[in-house]
């Protein structure tokens, strides 16, 4: 629409100029200028006013961005929270890894009737005789490494809480009683259960009648 009322004032100021030159070659006494000063004054009025540009700080300030919704990251009040994820992340590969590091460990440590204890007796024990009983009172499993990597080792730590009965070479005729710890360290070669390594660590004290 403004386009339209600009085009029929031009022709209006056009039409206007050429009326005001017949009129000068008729030899009338007219003010050219003044006329035309005043017929291009009466057309520029009806002209639509320009539309300012609006500058690029105002352009942006118009612009709304969206606020982006808060993350609220978990805490973790102590290493208690982190093991309680990771446990129930990987339940079933720490519960696989207990069990085959016991298995293993409680059938080496009770092989050839606890031969491995009484190596360690003999040793330690002067006078020592024989093993008389040998009790597992308690035990407990604790997981150094999952393996969770196609190439890692899978390593467990059993503890065992023994209490062992046993005579001696010289003295009293009746048998004698300890309580002992004594710890499996069990590698699984490449997490291969069928590929096992137990270390054994006993009580590094001289046991005494």
């Amino acid at each position: 629409m403004e386009d339209k009322n600009l085009f029929v004032a031009l022709i209006l100021l056009v039409a206007a100029i050429s009326v005001i030159s017949l009129f000068v070659g008729l030899g009338n006494n007219l003010n050219e200028q003044a006329l035309t000063d005043k017929i291009a004054a009466q057309v520029v009025s009806e002209l639509p006013a320009p539309q300012a540009v609006p500058t690029a700080a105002e352009i942006a300030a118009l612009v709304v961005i969206p606020a982006l919704p808060e993350f609220e990251v978990p805490e973790f009040k102590n290493d208690e929270h982190i093991i309680d994820l990771w446990e129930d992340l990987y339940a079933e590969e720490i519960e696989e890894l207990e069990t085959e590091a016991y298995n293993i460990a409680v059938s080496e440590f009770e092989e050839d009737d606890y031969e491995l204890l009484e190596d360690w007796f003999n040793e330690f024990l002067e006078d020592f005789d024989e093993l008389e009983n040998v009790e597992i009172e308690d035990y407990e499993v604790s997981v150094i490494s999952l393996g969770l990597s196609e190439d890692d080792d899978k390593v467990a730590e059993v503890l065992f809480e023994i209490e062992v009965e046993y005579s001696l070479n010289e003295g009293p005729s009746y048998d004698y009683k300890k309580d002992l710890e004594v710890t499996a360290y069990v590698v699984f070669d490449e997490g291969d259960f069928d590929e096992e390594d137990v270390e054994w660590t006993f009580p590094a004290i001289e046991v005494v009648a």
